[in-house]
């Protein structure tokens, strides 16, 4: 038996993706998932022209998407320090937005 988990975590981006080529009227939404039991989530969902969240992913949540979406507005803090900045003004390793190789450095211990 599948899990919903093991059938939706992971496929958010191309399950909108995949509604929003079937009804051009939807934009796709890239962002948060706040989830009562698991917290701020990355998160892609659509939504419709009066803005309705439309989640063909949410039952990988436990709340099965009773939480909270939050658009993602184009900023990233820094995983050292908590700065603020653009998401392109950025550096990652991984999952890790960084505002300088100081605080990049400093994160992994050099």
């Amino acid at each position: 038996m599948t899990t919903d988990y093991a059938k939706y975590r992971g496929r958010c981006k191309e399950m909108s993706e995949a509604l929003v080529s079937q009804n051009p009227n939807l934009t796709l939404v890239r962002g948060y998932y706040d989830c009562p039991f698991w917290g701020l989530q990355p998160h892609w969902w659509v939504k419709d022209r009066e803005g309705n969240v439309i989640d063909p992913t949410a039952k990988q949540f436990p709340s099965k998407g009773m939480g909270e979406y939050i658009e993602f507005d184009g900023n990233v803090e820094c995983s050292e320090c908590g700065k603020q900045m653009r998401e392109e003004q950025a550096r990652f390793e991984s999952n890790y937005a960084f505002c300088s190789v100081k605080c990049n450095m400093r994160f992994v211990g050099l």
